[in-house]
């Protein structure tokens, strides 16, 4: 939901004449149009200047928001932007069959969004928009589903919105036809070995879970069926206008994460753990020989210190930063370039700088971006997304990127958020701002707080801001492989390794 640039929606999907016009010049679609020069302000302070006058002209059309001397938005102007939960929720998720206290989760979240601001479009809607199911999701008794979209050009708002009806839904629809297949199965093998039956065989309270691979699987395919049902959706324009997803389910006392675009989920973990009734794991490791002892460190080799909180990338940006996503996009016939390569202000160049974004932060702002081969646009700062049907035919799609992971006892914090938040804060900068936090809505608010300021630290606007935040409490013990693992997987922030022996114990 950053800045359009001037994509207008076209009407026809066949205008390009209109659509190479529109997207002309410094436009392009997602991140923000980074406002350096002198004569840039200026033309934007003239642009704010153009709509107050409108407005003063036209008493009867919205009133413009009360800004300070800096031209930002007064205090009780930013908190009529902002809304969502009023206090935290719980709700406890996982293996519930089990009856072992260790496979339940239990769950403390809360979410909040705050509209963003531009100068030229004091009245521009919130794109952002997010959905929660903390309980009974596709009516599996220990499953919830959070998700945030991040809509992007003229119709943005629409394509997040339908993404949050059509999404979850599908979703729920085929993990729910999945295990009521395997329930079928498993009463008819049970019929012909002559086996009695469990009371309550059919309610889905009885139906098997769904192993990892099958659940990724129903993930994959919810949002390939939500992309094309967006695409055959007549009151959807997603020409030039799309949305991203993330999004984080809970089934069988594992979390599954999938991404779609540069919206992003990040764990905080708990270096060591604790157990449910306070007491340190570390004292469960004296069972454990100092020959299979492995200890996590980062990428310079030191270790983490027991107890401290780290942040994991439980997803990665999918934009032109990473090589392996310029790679697959040029096969499709995409050109990767800055808006200062396109106009000539810069020399084209085979090697696009890695970026290493949850670590680094863009200062620069002119990202490299998806173009046609022979027209300026779509202009797209990001690889994937839900829409964006111009982008498809150049490897612009929907299909996400899935990861999984039992849910353990380090796991304390998840963030799940819009590039709002994280445009500015590090991944680590983030968990450390919730760790800090007694609640999960207090969470929420300082991180909607620390993300405004430095929007305004850094533009003359504000991006819609969006966050869910939950604090996991599980008794089950940490896996230091699986961890090991999805750490090295990460793209962006930590490549680190075991020492020692890789096998599976507590921390």
């Amino acid at each position: 939901n950053n800045a359009t640039m001037g994509c207008t929606q076209s009407t026809q999907h066949d205008d390009i004449s209109v659509t190479e016009r529109v997207m002309g010049g410094r436009r392009g679609i997602d991140k923000s149009e980074r406002i350096h020069s002198r004569s840039e302000r200026a033309k934007l302070a003239a642009k704010r200047a153009q709509v107050l006058a409108q407005a003063a002209e036209n008493p009867t059309e919205k009133t413009p928001p009360k800004l300070n001397a800096a031209g930002h938005l007064v205090a009780e102007e930013v908190a009529r932007r902002i809304s969502g939960f009023v206090q935290s929720k719980e709700t406890v998720v996982g293996d519930v069959k089990s009856g072992n206290g260790e496979d339940l989760i239990h769950v403390r979240y809360a979410a909040l969004t705050q509209r963003g601001y531009y100068p030229d479009d004091p009245h521009k809607e919130n794109q952002d928009d997010y959905f929660i199911c903390g309980t009974k999701f596709g009516a599996g008794e220990g499953d919830a589903f959070f998700a945030v979209f991040d809509g992007h050009g003229d119709k943005g708002h629409d394509c997040a919105r339908f993404a949050k009806k059509r999404l979850p839904a599908i979703l729920a629809s085929k993990v729910k036809k999945q295990r009521a297949a395997l329930n079928a199965k498993k009463i008819k093998a049970m019929t012909e070995n002559n086996q009695e039956k469990p009371k309550n065989a059919f309610h889905p309270s009885s139906w098997p879970y769904l192993n990892e691979k099958e659940y990724e699987y129903a993930c994959e395919q919810a949002h390939i069926q939500c992309n094309k049902e967006m695409h055959d959706n007549k009151k959807v324009k997603d020409f030039l206008s799309g949305t991203t997803a993330i999004s984080v389910g809970f089934h069988a006392g594992r979390m599954t994460v999938s991404n779609v675009g540069d919206s992003r989920a990040v764990l905080g973990y708990r270096v060591g753990g604790v157990d449910l009734d306070g007491t340190p794991a570390e004292e469960e490791k004296k069972e454990i020989s100092a020959e299979d002892d492995s200890e996590l460190v980062d990428a310079a080799g030191a270790k983490y210190e027991s107890g401290s909180i780290i942040a994991i990338p439980l997803s990665d940006d999918q934009t032109p930063y990473r090589r392996d996503e310029r790679k697959r996009l040029e096969k499709a016939g995409a050109r990767i370039l800055t808006i200062d390569q396109l106009e000539g202000r810069k020399p084209i160049e085979e090697n696009v700088e890695d970026f290493n974004l949850g670590v680094d932060i863009d200062e620069e702002g002119d990202m490299p971006r998806v173009y046609c081969k022979d027209h300026n646009y779509p202009g797209t700062a990001f690889s994937r997304s839900l829409g964006d049907f111009v982008a498809e035919d150049i490897g612009v799609n929907g299909e996400p990127e899935i990861v999984t992971k039992k849910v353990t006892r380090g796991d304390e914090i998840l963030v799940i958020a819009s590039d709002g938040v994280f445009e500015f804060l590090t991944n680590q900068r983030m968990i450390d701002i919730c760790a800090a936090c007694d609640d999960p809505l207090h969470a929420c608010t300082k991180l909607l707080e620390a993300s405004y300021e430095q929007w305004l630290n850094f533009e003359l606007r504000t991006d819609d801001i969006t966050c869910i935040v939950l604090f996991l409490q599980s008794g089950k013990a940490d896996d230091v492989a699986e961890v090991t693992r999805i750490m090295n997987n990460a793209t962006g922030e930590r490549k680190i390794k075991t020492i020692a022996s890789t096998s599976t114990h507590q921390l």
